[in-house]
């Protein structure tokens, strides 16, 4: 049996009655938005979003290391009786070598700036989850005044799009470890209460 009540501070709570006696838990309604169609709420996508990007940034920087051995590899197996011929190889592998390891520069700054946002959704922590925002704006930027793409913007802006809004709402005190339970919605990955 379900009943509403409400304390002195007027905030509501919710009794249950069971055998042994009355259970009162605090309720209050859903403040925070559903992201992703109503799927879930922005901790939850913000948490599964970051490791995606850390699981899909990592088999990139693996394949990058992979393709830097191979290179290395490949360019030393064979030599030219041309000097030319050998400075040019040489300039193209050091050339390559060297755009290689700034795309795992870049990797692994995505990975830890990820790591971070993760664990700052995870304990209700703005400022971690800031770093990625900061990060993803950036890429955001620099993808506009380098080598625009729609893909990159988009991607970007569908994963920035739960950070805002989770620094939004744990600032604004919405997110927090407290109500995080009435706030919490998810499809697939929660019981209904």
């Amino acid at each position: 049996k379900t009943k509403m009540n409400s304390i002195a501070k007027g905030i509501p709570h919710m009794s249950l009655d069971i055998d042994e006696g009355v259970t009162s838990a605090p309720f209050r309604p859903k403040q925070g938005h559903s992201c992703c169609e109503g799927c879930c709420d922005v901790r939850r996508a913000v948490v599964v979003l970051c490791i995606l990007s850390i699981v899909g940034n990592f088999i990139v920087l693996i394949s990058s290391d992979v393709m830097k051995i191979f290179v290395n590899g490949t360019a030393t197996s064979f030599s030219f009786d041309d000097d030319s011929l050998n400075q040019a190889k040489d300039q193209t592998v050091e050339s390559a070598n060297s755009g290689i390891n700034q795309v795992m520069i870049r990797l692994s700054i995505a990975i830890i700036c990820a790591s971070s946002s993760m664990v700052g959704a995870i304990i209700f922590n703005k400022y971690l989850v800031l770093v990625n925002a900061i990060y993803l704006t950036v890429s955001i930027l620099v993808s506009i005044f380098t080598t625009p793409s729609l893909a990159i913007l988009v991607v970007n802006g569908l994963w920035l799009y739960p950070h805002i809004f989770l620094l939004i709402y744990i600032h604004n005190g919405i997110m927090s470890k407290e109500n995080y339970p009435f706030e919490a919605q998810s499809c697939c990955c929660i019981s209904p209460v």
